[in-house]
């Protein structure tokens, strides 16, 4: 019998949502459901990255991870060709693979983030920052899918997928503790302990953050854990974190990054940001009585966050949370077969509520914006999923595969207030009626498929492959109930990419890569000049990405890669905010090359150093492309040595040349706007460590 104990709750933001009760469930689960059998590890396809391909993938492994030891996602994802993560303010980012980077209507949800192969959160809730609800510094790898998941991968996967994959070693021995302190009051705490805890093992790992910065009145305090036990072929895992962060806006006016007093500023003192996340996953492996792999996943999810919209007239605050639950079934034979299955159920709800008049805008625009709840739904859904795909071995060093996902989801929108774009009193606005209107309660429904074709030879000089593959995801619930202006049905359509890639690599001298690709998405959801989400954009996409990790010698290590890409509009539309789309042009925060280089020096298993390069390539700053950033480039050192057998001090310098640069820029409200970059920053970390044979 397989019991698993939930605690449910509806703790808003700022709270730890059921944690006690979610970590004696876990342990109590694991501990029911375990024997004390060791299995060896399985590797079950389907939700995994495939590490050796054939398809473009890069992982850093934990040993990078640690070196490079990110205070921010962008730090970590820099690494990786074909990826751009950009900061925001505090934790706030921005992610593009092989994309432009996606910002605005339509940009939620295009790409799926997976923890240990399970979606972070349920289809249509995503959030755009989503990274800092996982634990990327500790790790045990981070693994990135460059294209369109398919098979194995849900809703989501359009331009790529992320997997944060949770420390793998849970025996004793690996205890550790490190105490950081940085530039800009920057401090961390982090800890790692494991041991036999009953029939089986039990983990955790933990930070704390605690960070000022270079601009006024910009700082965040950030929590992240997770806890493992495993027995036999069962393994728990519950993931927690916490984000309460005061938030700086853009800086304004051209190449405002690089003014000494502008780049400190900020405009928008008022703002801020708390969220949470826990997630539970339970799960087994085991072999079948023919030997075929079988993997079965248990999880339930829960986040919610607070903010006030300091970038809108009027500067609501908006609340938004989600609960879901759900399984995931893979089955590998040993003929090659492969099938899953998935099924869930979520909630989601969002209130947005404007708690003072918008004096900050002209009285016409403050006019539509009253005082009052603008929106409050809740949206209960359903997703039902599945996939299947054979691998065919026809001849010596040539394989084939192909299959198909296929996933169903349901949303049944409940407005909670009178419909239409009336004020929260049910009076109307002047200027022809509020901004912001809610639709009729009513049920969506979406079905897409998903086919994937792989053909591939490996020989003495590594392997080559071609992978044809599409992507989809359905409509986000803030794109079909959160409209504006004469709005009262939002017809959207999933967005569609298909995708077409050609890769070399090897590992003769060196492990090297080369991949050219061509990408063409259709129903890309944007907000067009009457204010409507309408979903008929149309985007070309082709690029090439390399890598390269080359020795020199027995303690020395260089490593390349980087990509190069164009993006064009295939269609003519005029925007919101009069923005003129055409056929040809460029969309905006799409760098035409992307790179990275590190030579790494382990001159013994106790001392290492690094010397890293990043650059980003200039880019269009809006869609007529009249307004441009210039790109930049960074170099960064790191450096650590084992003091005794315990202790060791790490040194991290950031930004070694003090260059002025823009994190983000783009161009807007007839004003160029900034995220600027922190100045040269340094980083000092001490560290303790159990021994063998402690």
């Amino acid at each position: 019998m397989i019991k698993i104990c939930f605690s449910s709750t509806n703790a808003r933001a700022g709270s730890w949502p059921g944690a006690a009760g979610l970590v004696a469930g876990l342990l109590l689960s694991c501990a029911l459901l375990a024997a004390p059998v060791e299995l060896e590890p399985l590797q079950v396809g389907g939700r995994d990255i495939e590490q050796e391909g054939p398809q473009a993938t890069d992982t850093l492994p934990k040993e990078r991870i640690e070196l490079i030891w990110p205070t921010h996602p962008a730090e970590l994802f820099g690494r990786l060709p074909g990826v751009e993560v950009t900061r925001g303010s505090g934790q706030e980012h921005l992610t593009a693979v092989r994309s432009p980077l996606l910002t605005g209507a339509g940009a939620c949800g295009g790409l799926l983030i997976l923890e240990a192969g399970v979606p972070i959160r349920p289809p249509g809730f995503c959030n755009a920052n989503n990274l800092f609800e996982v634990n990327l510094a500790q790790a045990e790898a981070v693994s990135v899918l460059r294209g369109p998941g398919g098979i194995g991968h849900a809703s989501g996967g359009l331009h790529g997928v992320i997997d944060i994959v949770p420390r793998l070693d849970l025996s004793g021995g690996h205890n550790r503790l490190s105490m950081e302190a940085g530039s800009d009051d920057y401090y961390r705490l982090t800890g790692q302990l494991a041991g036999a805890a009953g029939p089986g093992q039990l983990g955790a790992d933990f930070t704390a953050v605690d960070s000022g910065s270079f601009r006024v009145d910009e700082k965040y305090n950030h929590q992240l854990a997770t806890v493992q036990y495993a027995a036999g072929d069962w393994r728990g895992l519950l993931s927690a974190a916490r984000l309460d962060q005061d938030t700086a806006g853009y800086v304004l006016g051209r190449n405002a990054y690089a003014d000494p007093v502008l780049r400190r500023g900020n405009n928008n003192p008022e703002a801020w940001r708390q969220a949470d996340a826990l997630r539970l996953i339970a799960r087994r492996q085991w072999l079948d009585e023919q030997g075929g792999e079988r993997r079965l996943s248990l999880f339930a999810r829960r986040s919610a966050m607070d903010f006030r919209q300091h970038y809108l007239p009027g500067k609501p605050l908006e609340h938004n949370g989600q609960t879901s639950a759900g399984l995931q079934l893979d089955l590998e034979s040993a003929g090659g077969w492969q099938w899953g299955a998935d099924a869930e159920l979520f909630r989601g709800d969002l209130e947005q509520f404007q708690d003072r008049p918008a004096d900050d805008a002209a009285p016409p625009v403050a006019a539509i914006r009253p005082v009052g709840r603008h929106y409050d739904y809740v949206v209960d859904g359903q997703r039902a999923g599945g996939y299947v795909a054979h691998r065919l071995e026809w001849s010596e060093g040539w394989s084939l595969r192909a299959g198909v996902h296929a996933d169903w989801i349901r949303y049944d929108y409940k407005n909670r207030m009178a419909p239409g774009n009336l004020a929260d009193d049910g009076s109307a606005c002047d200027m022809g009626g509020c901004l912001y209107n809610r639709p009729a309660s009513r049920s969506d429904d979406f079905f897409e498929l998903a086919p994937e074709f792989t053909v591939s030879h490996r020989g003495a000089f590594g392997q080559a492959w071609l992978r044809l593959a599409r992507g989809f995801r359905a409509p986000q619930a803030t794109e079909l109930y959160r409209l504006q202006r004469g709005q009262d049905v939002a017809d959207l359509n999933p967005e569609i990419l298909d995708s077409a890639e050609i890769g070399v690599s090897g590992k003769q001298l060196f492990d090297w890569e080369l991949v050219a690709w061509f990408q063409y998405k259709r129903n890309e959801i944007l907000r067009d000049n009457q204010g409507f989400n309408i979903s008929s954009g149309r985007l070309g996409q082709r690029g090439l990405e390399f890598a390269a990790r080359l020795p020199l010698g027995n303690s020395v290590e260089l490593g390349a890669r980087g990509s190069l890409a164009r993006h064009w509009y295939r269609f003519d539309r005029s925007l919101d905010g009069g923005e003129l789309i055409q056929s040809g042009r460029n969309p905006p925060a799409a760098p035409h090359f992307l790179g990275s280089a590190d030579i790494v020096w382990k001159p013994s298993s106790n001392t290492r150093a690094e010397l890293a390069l990043e650059h980003t390539g200039g880019y269009w700053l809006d869609a007529e492309n009249e307004h441009r950033y210039g790109g930049h480039s960074l170099v960064h050192l790191a450096a650590g040595h084992g003091l005794t057998r315990h202790w060791r001090v790490d040194l991290r310098l950031r930004n070694v040349l003090n260059r002025r640069y823009a994190e983000r820029a783009d161009f807007a409200f007839g004003n160029y706007r900034y995220f600027p970059g922190p100045g040269r920053s340094v980083f000092v970390v001490l560290g303790w460590r159990a021994a063998p044979g402690d």
